[in-house]
């Protein structure tokens, strides 16, 4: 879908009487979200933002939760708009918004609809959101020291202290240990390449190539989703 037609959407779905006067009902907010949601995939963060309160909807929430929430979503709805127009205003074609993610973009939302007591999951989601904005603008150096970051911060999901102890001790499938020791031998090895080299002569910058853990990363955010779901 081009953008002149997801901008004829969403300014239809933010022109309606309901969203201006309030909704009948938790259910007609759903139901507005779950059209607005696909049209908002043209920015990741206007996307994310509006899933991760659009989530609070599904849950049973005071109105003193769920109101600001639903102004949230209706901000994240006004700036795509305003983005839009001047976009098609100034006839830019934005290619890098149709490049595909690092992390898929149904990982995130599994996370974001999992409601675990042990652990928050705001700094993990953020970090993965990081990650893609990153990736999108060829932020290469960032994208692989947030990868390390990543791996540190997930840990004790796992019952570990390290991700190392992930990687060589979890009782995964023979894959799975096989993406985690890859993901703490090779990618770690880059990172601490990246962070600790200093100044030289001569530099190579890393490339797409370079940084690319996309699929051991999605092995290991599914297994997370997994111990979580339980």
């Amino acid at each position: 879908m081009d953008k002149k037609k997801i901008l004829e959407k969403l300014e239809a779905l933010f022109n309606l009487d309901e969203v201006k006067k309030g909704f009948a009902s938790q259910e007609d907010c759903i139901d507005w979200g779950n059209k607005v949601a696909p049209l908002l995939k043209f920015n990741p963060q206007y996307y994310y933002n509006f899933l991760q309160n659009q989530h609070k909807m599904n849950l049973p929430l005071s109105s003193y939760t769920l109101g600001p929430a639903l102004n949230v979503m209706r901000s994240q709805v006004q700036m795509a708009i305003e983005d839009l127009k001047a976009e098609l205003e100034l006839g830019v074609d934005n290619k890098e918004n149709s490049q595909e993610m690092y992390i898929d973009e149904t990982r995130i939302q599994e996370l974001l609809d999992i409601s675990n007591e042990s652990y928050d999951l705001s700094k993990l989601i953020q970090i993965l959101r990081e990650i893609n904005t990153c990736y999108k603008k060829n932020c290469y150096i960032s994208v692989i020291l947030l990868i390390r970051a990543l791996i540190d911060h997930v840990s004790p999901i796992f019952g570990c202290n390290k991700f190392s102890e992930v990687a060589n001790n979890y009782k995964g499938s023979k894959s799975f240990k096989e993406s985690m020791l890859n993901l703490e031998n090779s990618s770690r090895k880059i990172a601490d390449q990246h962070l600790h080299c200093q100044i030289r002569k001569s530099e190579t910058l890393p490339n797409k190539t370079q940084v690319n853990f996309s699929n051991d990363t999605d092995v290991l955010l599914s297994e997370i989703i997994r111990i979580l779901k339980k």
